[in-house]
This record gives structure tokens, sequence and C-alpha cells, in this order.
């Protein structure tokens, strides 16, 4: 220790001046060494810059708590920078990171010896590794460095009162420090007074006020105040809107990290608002922002990746960042999040997962996840299912207006499902999407109408209906307008008006109508035979995984009706449909098994797919299985197996069953 027995203070003065040389050369181990000795002996300018040391860890361990105890040495003397640093250090606080190599070292020291590991952090760090946030402390060392005349103090004191730390909010003696830091250049403190004026805090709104303070904080620098100046030429707020400095300034804010600057920028890069359109450098933008954690900039970098504005759609990408958003709490994102599980879209589908993201956000009101939620719940997908949890979330998205959710609500009270059937409610939720220009509920209104069911029988009425939701081309009203017309319950305004409505539903992929124009064109019925046509519209069904379809699209290639004769695709076809349960199918596919049609001869497959339409009760099938049996083809031989199945066959009135087991009690008798 360096010791100065005469003339203390000029000595003390000579070592803070030989410690501050040293600390310029980067020698810190001989700065601490000057600035400890005059420390030691009261200077409070050395304990000041002691603090700065251990605050920034040059030539010590980097400890806020030994640069507080510092700072409070100097402040205490009356040292302005010292009180204003100590301040900061309160308003804030400080707590040491848990994962810091010290805190990892402690903690498994304290697990081998407790004692120990207190004594050495007590050895190393005397003033703790905390500092305790203390708004009272940090309003009383503020006020007392802006007393002093330090700007950024005077600054700090204004922004405390404004935010009402340690003390009631005050905004007039915020504006007060606020301009007396103005008035020595404070960009902090112009920033403040454009807060207090653009909010009306303290003084009128005056939004011109505020954009001239803004102007002077942005002009040197400060990110805040570019932020907000931008923002205000965005808006035409204070200023004459101009997008092209309202690009500018947000620039500048952007540069500097601001977040908010980059998504807004992002924004106008990406329309080309007062700036040169750049979808690339837009999506540069949203992403700076994401990364801090903004959650507009993830959901519109998401949603950039979804559609593909900005280059080759990623739903990769998509996903990652709409789970971001999600997992903050954003209801938009957790909808979109839902969505994409739902459809398997960058993520696999998995519709639990979809079913958390749409019930997450339904409970923050999105009215479409309330819908979707509400539709798993009846369907039961992703969750078990539950008609009373579904018409309770029907309800919430039917009181925001959802008229997809009027309408379902309204069928759910005439059948009586999760609600206790109420037909006069029922049909006064539909009343009310149908006027709202739901289709689907003028079109459900008008069939009750037209069926009499739940209301009077009334044909008049349900053509209105379901002629307005034709009109919006609702494919199901142009299948049940086609019906009016085709059953005469409505005069046809010109011939074939009722081909056409079935048409035009069929080309907007009604399955329905498909089916209706394909057995009509197959058999002539009220239009011109057309088997090619109609092998095109049992395709587009088939296409839909209509087992019906896709049987009789088979059969279509077996016979080369309307399609040039294959029988690869007939099996294609047969299996498609047996897979779905179609026990004509299935028996077909067994017969082409069996004689290599179209496939490979497969015996045990033959007896499978057998097996299957027998069950079903295809009395044919029954009497194939017996066949097989009895013949020990694709299955070990069993005449008494085959005698049961070809009594059920002959059960049904089958005559050639009959025959058979006459012929099994013939070879027995013989």
């Amino acid at each position: 220790m360096i010791g100065f027995p005469k003339d203390g203070s000029r000595q003390t003065e000579f070592a803070v001046a030989r410690g501050r040389d040293a600390y310029e050369r980067a020698d810190y181990a001989a700065a601490f060494k000057e600035w400890s000795a005059a420390a030691a002996l009261g200077d409070p300018e050395a304990s000041y810059r002691l603090g700065l040391l251990y605050a920034r860890g040059h030539g010590v361990l980097a400890n806020l708590a030994d640069a507080a105890a510092c700072y409070q040495r100097a402040a205490a003397q009356g040292h302005a920078e010292a009180q204003h640093q100590l301040s900061l250090l309160h308003l804030d606080g400080y707590r040491v990171n848990r994962w810091t190599s010290f805190a990892r070292w402690y903690e498994a020291a304290t697990q081998r010896d407790s004692a120990a590991a207190e004594r050495n952090r007590d050895l190393l760090f005397p003033n703790g590794l905390d500092v305790p946030q203390n708004p009272v402390e940090a309003l009383r060392w503020s006020r007392a460095a802006a007393e002093q005349g330090v700007a950024d103090a005077q600054a700090n004191t204004g922004l405390i009162y404004a935010r009402g730390v340690g003390c009631g909010q005050d905004y007039q003696e915020a504006r007060r420090w606020y301009q007396l830091a103005a008035e020595q250049g404070s960009a902090a403190a112009e920033l403040g007074l454009g807060i207090l004026y653009a909010n009306g805090h303290g003084v009128e709104i005056d939004l011109a006020t505020a954009a001239i303070w803004y102007e002077k904080a942005a002009e040197k620098g400060n990110h805040a105040a570019q932020l907000a100046l931008g923002l205000m030429y965005l808006s035409g707020q204070g200023v004459g809107r101009d997008c092209e400095k309202a690009a500018l300034w947000l620039g500048k804010a952007a540069d500097q990290g601001s977040a908010r600057a980059q998504y807004n920028l992002a924004l106008l890069t990406l329309e080309g608002d007062g700036t040169q359109r750049n979808e690339f450098a837009a999506e540069t933008r949203f992403r700076q922002a994401a990364r801090q954690g903004l959650v507009p900039a993830m959901v519109r970098l998401a949603d950039l990746y979804e559609t593909g504005q900005a280059s080759v759609p990623n739903m990769i990408e998509a996903a990652k960042w709409y789970r971001a958003a999600a997992e903050t709490g954003d209801a938009e994102a957790q909808f979109r999040l839902g969505r994409l599980y739902a459809r398997g879209e960058g993520v696999p589908q998995e519709l639990r997962e979809a079913a958390k993201w749409f019930e997450r956000a339904a409970e923050q009101g999105i009215a479409t996840a309330q819908v979707n939620i509400a539709a798993f719940h009846l369907q039961g997908t992703g969750v078990p299912r539950d008609a009373h949890k579904a018409a309770d979330w029907y309800g919430r998205a039917a009181e925001q207006g959802m008229t997809t959710a009027q309408t379902r609500l309204g069928y759910l009270y005439l059948r009586g499902e999760g609600v206790p059937r109420d037909p006069e409610i029922g049909l006064a939720w539909l009343w009310r999407g149908a006027e709202a220009g739901d289709p689907e509920a003028q079109t459900g209104l008008g069939v009750l109408y037209a069926r009499g069911e739940g209301v009077d029988q009334d044909i008049a009425r349900a053509k209105v209906l379901i002629r307005q939701a034709a009109e919006s081309g609702h494919p199901p009203a142009l299948v049940q307008l086609g019906h009016l017309y085709a059953q005469g319950h409505a005069s046809e305004p010109s011939e074939g008006a009722a081909v056409r409505c079935y048409r035009a539903a069929a080309e907007a992929g009604h399955l329905e109508a498909q089916l209706i124009i394909a057995w009509n064109q197959l058999h002539g019925r009220g239009i011109p035979k057309d088997t090619a046509g109609a092998a095109l519209w049992f395709r587009k069904a088939a296409e839909q995984a209509d087992a019906g379809a896709q049987f009789q699209l088979a059969a279509m290639y077996c016979t080369g009706t309307g399609v040039v004769r294959n029988l690869e695709e007939a099996v294609k076809w047969y299996r498609c449909s047996a897979e779905q349960g179609d026990r004509y199918a299935q028996y077909n596919l067994a017969i082409m098994l069996l004689e290599g049609q179209g496939t490979p001869q497969n015996t045990e497959q033959a007896f499978q797919w057998c097996c299957e339409a027998a069950e079903q009760g295809l009395a044919e099938a029954q009497i194939q299985l017996g066949d097989l049996y009895r013949a020990g083809s694709g299955v070990a031989e069993d005449i008494a197996i085959a005698h049961i199945w070809y009594e059920k066959a002959a059960a049904q009135g089958n005559t050639e069953a009959a025959t058979r087991l006459q012929g099994l009690r013939d070879s027995r008798a013989g």
C-alpha cells in the first residue's frame, strides 16, 4: 500500500492523476494500485474511479456490488458522477447471472462444503455479488447529482419522476428536470420532453412540440427519438405525413438496433412506401426485429415465409417463427401454428398439437380459433369428443358475429347435440347467420323450409333462401337448387337449369354434384348419355376418396366403358375402395388377385379380401370363401368351414350356395 504521510491532499491528487495516466495506457493494475491508495485516504475521485474499474472488469473481477460500494463512498462525499452511477445501479438493481463461471463454481462448492464456499466468497467479494433494487435510494442519489448540474442525472431524475419510481408520479417535476438537462443538450431529456408533450403528461397534448423535441434528440443520435419521429412522419401526427422522412429516421434507428424501427422500416420496404420496394431487404429487417423478440415482427416474418411473398414459400421457417410468437402468448400466431399442425405444413401433422394451439388462441378471443376448436371437440379430432364443449366454443364465436359459428350452433340446437334441443333457438341462430349473408345458413334454412322440418313447409321461402346462397356460388346451395328444379318444386328459368346447377357445383368440387352428373351421364338421365364424361366425373369423385365412385371407376376400367380398358387401373381403384370397406370392391379385388388380372396372382391376399367381404354378408364372397376352404387355396383345406360359409350364403337365398351344399352332401354319401 502506498502511504502519503505529508500533504495528503496533494499527494492523493497526484495518485489519482497517475492512476488516470495508467488507465489511459491500459495498465489497469497500476491504475488500481494508485486509486486504491488514494481511496483509502478518503479521496472521492479515487473511490469513483475504483468503482468504474469494478463495473468494467478492468484489472479486477467485474462485480457491480463492489462498484456500488466504491460509488457509495464517493457519493457520500458529494462526488456528482458517483452519485449518478450509484443511482443507476439502485434504479434497476442487479443479480448475478447464475450461469457465470463464478456462480457455477460457487454452486458446486456449496454442495461440497458450504461453510468453506461462504468464506471464499466473502474473501473474494466482501461486498457481495448483487445490488438490490432500491427506488428510494435511486431517486435520492439521482437528485443529488442533478442538483450539482450533471445533465445525465437531471434527465434521469426527470425519468424517475415521470415514472413515479420511488416517489409519487409528478410530471411537473419531471418536466422541470428534463428542461434543465435539455438546456445542457441532453438527448435523453429532449426525448423525455417529447414524450410528455406527445402524451399530455403534465401539459396539454401538443404533437407539434413533441416532434420538435424528438427531432432535437434524434439529430443527436438518440434511437428512441429517431423511432418516435419516424412514426410521427409515418402517421402524419405533429408533422405532415412524409414516408420518405419516416423511412429516413426509422432507418437511422434501425441501424442502431431498434427492433420497432426495423419492423416498421420493413413494412415500408415491403410496400415501397418512402423507399425502394425490396422484399429481400424487408425480410432481413423483419428477421432482425424478430431475433430481438419483437412479436409482430415474428408473425409478419412467418407470414412472409408461409405466403412466399419475399421468396419461395418455406413452411418450416414459417412454423418456426409462428411458434416463437405463439410461445410468447400471441393469439394470432397460436391460431396460425395450430393451422399448420392441422395441415401438416412445416411440421408433422399432429392434431393434438393443433387442438392445443387452437384452444390457446380461442381462449384469447380469436373467433376463427374458437370455430376450429369447436369442430375438433364435435368430431373428437385431437381431443376427446365433447359436444358440450363444442357448443360452448361455437357460442362464443357466434356472439362475436362469426356466421359459421352461428350456423353450426343453430344445427346443434336443432339436433339437441351438446345443448338441450330447442328448434326455436336453433332457427334463430340460423336466421342470424342467413341475414348476415352466410350461404351455409341460407342453404340450411332453405332445406328446412323445403322439407317442413321444425317449421311449416314453405317452398317459396325455401327457393328464395337457396337462390340467395346459390348466387354466391355456394356449391351445396347449387345442389339444392338443382334438386328443386329437378323435382318440379321450382320452375326452371330455362331448359337444363337443374343440370347447370349440378355442373357448377361439381366443377367447384362438390362430391354429391359430381356423382349426380356422373350417374346421369352414364345412364343418359336428363342429359345425353356420355360414358367418357361419366368416367371423368367418377374419377374426380374417386380422387375425393368416395368409395362408391372408386368402385364404379374400377368397373369401368375393367369393361372399357368410357375409358380404355386397363386392368391395372381397375385393380388400383378396387383396392382404394376395398380399403375403405366397400364389400363389392373387396370381392372384385379378391377375384382379380385369384386370377392374376391386372396384378400378379396372390391367393393369400385374395383369401384375406374374400374374408373381408364375406364377413360383411356378401353372398358371392361367402361362396368364394367356401370354395377357397374347400380347395385349400390361399388357406389350409377345411371342408367344415367351407360348409359354414356355403350355409351363410344359402341362408340369403343364394341358389348357387345351395347347390354347393348339396354337392358336399353327395360327396360324403358317395
